[in-house]
């Protein structure tokens, strides 16, 4: 067999078993709800008020960043086109424009 023989992919073959696409992985989901537990009841103890004042502020504002990642959207930069037609024009040619002459 030669070298280029053995980096070829598999020929795709339909699905047979495991999940089906689109449902959920049991296990992330289940990561999820412990940290989202956890987060809660720190956060309903008053220690994480506590922990977070106790921070200087330069850490204060890198731990709020980092929080605000899983609450607010990021937003994603747009592209504008402005090239403009050359649109300048004479005096004269106005005018003849304004005057009908055009």
């Amino acid at each position: 067999m030669k070298a280029d023989e053995k980096n070829k992919p598999a020929a795709k073959r339909p699905k047979t078993g495991g999940r089906q696409k689109g449902t959920p992985n049991r296990t992330t989901a289940t990561t999820k709800e412990v940290i989202a537990t956890l987060l809660d009841q720190y956060s309903k103890s008053g220690s994480m008020a506590d922990d977070f004042a106790a921070l200087e502020p330069k850490e204060r504002l890198i731990v709020a960043e980092k929080l605000m990642n899983y609450i607010m959207p990021k937003m994603q930069s747009q592209q504008i086109d402005l090239q403009a037609e050359d649109t300048r024009i004479t005096i004269e040619n106005r005018l003849r424009q304004l005057s009908g002459e055009d």
